[in-house]
């Protein structure tokens, strides 16, 4: 990262503490704040609204996204699966409880637990970035989650 950015490692540190403070500030990089889409979306839209935008990010700065995306490796490192286990949860409360409206609504079915709703949801749209990314960035993300949207509204939304 040093080399990229054109300083020293020894200068890195010189702003940051540890790994886990560089991999922190990376993190509040590529956080979305829900809040401000809650003036314009919620229940299902928001989240559908939250993921597209996750996407967005993803596209935009596919390098940032490696980082974020590749916690497997640092699992064992207590500082930095503590700042990802933080932002999870906070992005895993906003969802349930758009979920809980949605389904409170009847926006989407309301017989399978909103845990299991959560992670399919995010965890299909984990593996599709994932693909994107190890496939070299050969599709056109912002389509494949377009469908994948579809396919969730698909699956989840009440029949009428």
């Amino acid at each position: 990262m040093a080399e990229k950015i054109g300083i020293s490692e020894p200068a890195l540190y010189r702003h940051f503490k540890n790994k886990a403070e560089i991999v922190r500030a990376l993190i509040v990089q590529f956080e979305i704040d829900p809040v401000s889409m809650q003036e314009e979306y919620s229940g299902w839209e928001l989240l559908k609204a939250f993921f597209a935008k996750r996407v967005e990010q993803v596209i935009s700065e596919p390098h940032w996204a490696n980082i974020i995306f590749s916690e497997e490796l640092f699992i064992h490192d207590s500082e930095y699966s503590g700042v990802i286990r933080e932002i999870m949860r906070k992005n895993q409360s906003m969802v349930m409880e758009n979920l809980a409206v949605a389904m409170k609504r009847g926006e989407i079915r309301n017989d399978i637990a909103p845990e299991m709703v959560f992670r399919m949801t995010a965890g299909s749209l984990r593996l599709l970035i994932k693909q994107w990314g190890f496939s070299g960035e050969s599709f056109d993300l912002r389509e494949q989650s377009r469908i994948l949207f579809q396919a969730w509204d698909r699956i989840w939304k009440m029949e009428k």
